[in-house]
């Protein structure tokens, strides 16, 4: 036995050029969210002041909506004033249900 006690290990060299980012905890690939289609039953909400498209349950939705003012025949684009998920202001969103 060599006198480090680890003499099947190879020594690190400074000069081995590494040519991918580290992740430090090694789980990105694990916890990374892709696009994925809405389920069954959400809701998509669309805001027109940030632009975003967030989901939310139905439950979720109903929370969101009281109170809420819902013109479709007026105002075409967003006709419902609410408040949106992702910015939580209350402005004008467009409501979406997944079947």
């Amino acid at each position: 036995m060599s006198e480090d006690g680890f003499d099947r290990l190879r020594r690190r060299s400074a000069d081995v050029p590494v040519d991918r980012p580290r992740d430090p905890q090694g789980r990105r690939s694990l916890f990374s969210v892709s696009e994925q289609p809405a389920a069954v039953g959400a809701v998509t909400v669309s805001c027109s002041s940030c632009g975003l498209t967030s989901v939310a349950t139905p439950r979720q939705a109903l929370r969101l909506a009281v109170p809420s003012l819902h013109l479709p025949l007026v105002k075409r684009g967003h006709p419902s004033w609410m408040r949106c998920p992702a910015c939580g202001a209350r402005t004008w969103v467009r409501l979406g249900l997944r079947l």
